[in-house]
């Protein structure tokens, strides 16, 4: 019989998508911005969002456990509150005074969250260093806040507060969460905003406005925690603990702990990193005078803002300031 060829199979060939295409395609778009980014700035932007990181984490937390505590069954009977009823009823001059401004300049926790972050930036290299203290410190006493609050359960001051629910962790306003109450966490804000505005304002050259600005930011303070009570969102306790809490967690030394170093000088680096195609220095010429404007507004702020109102210029200081100071 005759014999046939055996039959020879080739094994089938597929063509592999080049897994690293994806990853070089993005290597190439962000080759410039590569370029860009000093070796400071790459350590100080992930040690700035490994912060922020854990910060989202713990509101996330919070927001759940704030929900889940405010679910639970419990005696609703409020609890007997000294200084609120000093307040309310035997003196209501606190009362009245906690009211001025209300319509004016007082605003909500979230203004004053973007105020104190505007603050900071204004005031260049010390404001950032400050904000990122303020950041670790929030975490921290909110991260304490919630063990307190979710250890032992306080009927809220107002018996009709009844939260009902659904438990959503990223719903950050849940309506009727009622137990998160010791100790507070609006007064935290507040104490790290004014903290913040009393630290940066000691540059300023003048006694008075320094004075005037702490003053006007601590009263505030005082203003918020008054109204808090009198309005049965929280205890007394409750704001008298989250301001004392706050204060102190400040001082902690955890607080420095590997805490993101600027790099120096902060300007050069943000010029790269930024504006890499300046080759005419406008940049650096717009800088120069934002800085002398500042220099000015620290020495002379009521004789620099008039220059404003009457469209003026600001005559230069005498000697040169260079922008990579700052």
């Amino acid at each position: 019989m005759p014999t046939f060829p055996q039959r020879r199979h080739t094994k089938a060939r597929y063509e592999q998508t080049n897994s690293l295409s994806f990853l070089a395609i993005i290597s190439t778009f962000l080759q410039p911005w590569r370029d860009r980014i000093t070796p400071e700035m790459a350590v100080y932007a992930v040690k700035s969002l490994r912060d922020l990181l854990f910060m989202g984490i713990e509101l996330l937390t919070e927001n759940t456990m704030i929900q889940v505590i405010s679910s639970l069954e419990h005696d609703r009977t409020p609890l007997r509150d000294i200084a609120e009823e000093y307040l309310n009823d035997l003196n209501r001059t606190f009362v009245e005074f906690a009211y001025i401004g209300e319509d004016t300049y007082q605003v909500n926790t979230n203004t004053v969250l973007f105020l104190w972050v505007f603050y900071c930036f204004l005031h260049g290299t010390n404001g950032l260093k400050v904000l990122q203290k303020g950041v670790r410190c929030l975490t921290l006493a909110r991260t304490l806040r919630v063990i307190t609050f979710s250890l032992t359960i306080l009927p809220n001051p107002n018996p009709k507060c009844n939260f009902t629910g659904p438990i959503d962790p990223f719903n950050l306003s849940p309506g009727g969460a009622c137990n998160d109450l010791l100790y507070s966490g609006h007064v935290i804000v507040y104490t790290i905003s004014a903290l913040a505005v009393t630290i940066l304002c000691a540059s300023y050259p003048s006694a008075l406005l320094r004075l005037f600005i702490r003053l006007f930011i601590w009263i505030q303070v005082i203003q918020r925690m008054i109204r808090a009570v009198v309005e049965f969102h929280h205890y007394s306790v409750d704001m008298f603990l989250g301001l004392c809490v706050t204060l102190l967690i400040w001082h902690a030394d955890i607080l420095y702990y590997d805490l993101p170093s600027l790099p120096k000088p902060l300007y050069p680096h943000l010029k790269k990193l930024i504006f890499a195609y300046d080759h005419n220095d406008t940049i650096d010429y717009h800088m120069d005078q934002l800085i002398l404007i500042y220099q000015h507004f620290k020495r002379q702020p009521i004789k620099t803002l008039k220059n404003f109102l009457k469209n003026q210029s600001i005559s230069l200081l005498p000697q040169k300031v260079h922008s990579k100071q700052i």
